[in-house]
């Protein structure tokens, strides 16, 4: 019968991922497909792909299947950006915060919170971020959303700074609450020589790319170099990974 046959499937092969379960990761690095595998705590998906929100090392986890579309889990612990695509993934990932830090379930964001975003879009005026965790709370279930004014971009003066040389859609940055802002969104600032653009991807080829000094980038090849206002590079661990655990 074809309940017989249901209880004798195999059981599902584990995923194909970019990084072996038990890798550590960093924010903004790719882990997989949507398709393949479900977003778990600690990660975000964006498109058809899904990407870790902290630092953090992998753990990946079998997934009951629903008995049908309409039991689909409604409760999640992701930080998402995009609505999930069609998945028929047995496995869901997780990055798990060093140091037995907790996930936030809902948090009230604060001034002088140093966060981890990525750049939704820019205007001429500034660059808007959905914040995806906060200091030492790790990623957020909650959406969150934060706005880079031009004269918040660095210090000095702005009156030549064109948004577009410092940002891109897609950047991951870390930046620090100024303002609770309006209604709509904190106000962030990357002022400092440690906030900033911490992972970006090549306009040209979309490799991911590092900074490698305070206003350029270079893919991991090495081949191509982009203008932004870079996180200042710390040291020279594998690819310039940057924690967020610590907070001003």
């Amino acid at each position: 019968s074809s309940r017989n046959i249901m209880a004798t499937q195999p059981d599902q092969p584990p995923p194909t991922l970019r990084y072996p379960p038990s890798s550590a990761v960093a924010p903004g690095d790719r882990l997989g497909s949507a398709r393949h595998i479900h977003p778990g705590s600690g990660t975000y998906h964006r498109g058809l792909h899904v990407y870790a929100a902290t630092v953090g090392t992998i753990k990946i986890t079998t997934t009951t299947p629903p008995r049908d579309e309409s039991a689909t889990t409604t409760t999640t612990t992701t930080t998402t950006s995009d609505p999930p695509p069609p998945s028929s993934a047995r496995h869901t990932i997780e990055v798990v915060p060093p140091r037995g830090k907790q996930l936030a379930t809902s948090q009230v964001l604060s001034v002088n919170d140093v966060i981890i975003g990525r750049v939704s879009r820019i205007t001429l005026q500034q660059a808007i971020v959905e914040i995806v965790a906060a200091g030492d709370a790790g990623p957020l279930r909650e959406k969150h959303e934060g706005a880079i004014r031009r004269e918040d971009v660095r210090s000095g003066g702005c009156d030549e700074l064109d948004i577009g040389d410092c940002f891109r859609p897609g950047d991951v940055v870390m930046a620090k609450i100024i303002s609770l802002g309006d209604s709509r969104r904190y106000f962030l600032s990357t002022a400092e020589n440690e906030l900033g653009v911490v992972r970006g991807w090549c306009a040209s080829t979309g490799e991911s790319m590092v900074p490698i000094n305070w206003k350029e980038m270079e893919t991991v090849s090495g081949k191509v170099r982009e203008m932004r206002k870079c996180a200042r590079p710390r040291g020279n661990n594998e690819n310039n990974k940057m924690d967020i655990s610590t907070s001003n």
